[in-house]
């Protein structure tokens, strides 16, 4: 064969396409060396820019975010979720809430956060958002604790945020809590009549508010027989939805939800005393 004939049947089985079932090589991962240095530059940019006015506090968080570092969750757990501007924290929780790469770290700040945030409800909502979407199971109680103004006007959302975290976890700890708010006030209430979705692509609290709006105007005529605590109007579709996300179970009543879990308790480590908790 000559050296021409050689080449070109090395060349044709360089550009072979792959055969039926071979796998692609993996594509190289970042260095985690370049990372690193790239996040501590990107860190001490952000110190020198983390100043000023709001917009300029979140745009410094913003550019900073780009980069995926461990550095990174720290530079926005300690100084964007502290700062005295309930705006920056508040971008800030929602910037964690992205960096499921170190869910751990990132979910730690967050909850950690949560009870400093009590006078800032709006904020609250952003956090326990956070929680929900890096899954981070280590915050249960301070949910429970988040929830407990429900009857406040300003804290309604939080509590709805609780209930629809709680659901994403789907950890049965939540269950007893979720008990108690489906029994709240010591009256038994039906569950909702049906269910609305509704998505706006809006930030904030407009899909909440529209999608009771639209609840309102196909079930609102079926009165209950006896009136619920004002609050658990607001969040009973979202408490349906997260008992049955956590149990896998449909309940016509929270008579039927107690009834379920005391007789499931033992298999869910739930104790005695926690159901006769209020």
């Amino acid at each position: 064969m000559t050296r021409f004939a050689a080449l070109a049947l090395a060349l044709t089985l360089v550009a072979a396409p792959l055969a039926a079932g071979d796998d692609p090589p993996p594509a190289p991962g970042p260095d985690p060396a370049a990372v690193e240095r790239q996040a501590k530059v990107s860190v001490e940019y952000f110190k020198k820019e983390f100043k000023g006015d709001t917009g300029r506090k979140i745009n410094a968080m913003l550019e900073l975010s780009r980069v995926k570092h461990d550095l990174v969750v720290h530079e926005l757990g300690k100084r964007g979720l502290r700062d005295p501007d309930a705006e920056v924290r508040d971008a800030a929780a929602q910037l964690l809430a992205e960096m499921p790469f170190n869910s751990e770290l990132a979910g730690t700040y967050l909850r950690d956060n949560l009870a400093a945030n009590e006078e800032f409800p709006e904020v609250q909502v952003s956090i326990i958002r956070g929680l929900g979407k890096l899954k981070f199971k280590d915050c249960i109680e301070p949910l429970k604790d988040a929830a407990k103004r429900l009857n406040e006007e300003k804290y309604r959302w939080v509590t709805v945020e609780v209930v629809r975290t709680m659901g994403i976890l789907a950890d049965p700890a939540c269950l007893t809590f979720l008990l108690w708010l489906a029994e709240y006030g010591g009256v038994a209430l039906k569950w909702a009549t049906g269910e609305v979705t509704v998505d706006t692509g809006a930030s904030g609290d407009v899909d909440q508010k529209a999608a009771e709006a639209a609840w309102q105007a196909k079930y609102g005529h079926v009165k209950p027989k006896r009136p619920p605590a004002p609050i658990i109007k607001a969040y009973m579709q979202e408490l349906e939805l997260a008992v049955e996300k956590i149990t896998g179970q449909k309940f016509a009543s929270s008579k039927e939800f107690r009834e379920w879990l005391e007789a499931h308790a033992k298999e869910l480590g739930i104790s005695p005393k926690d159901l006769k908790q209020r």
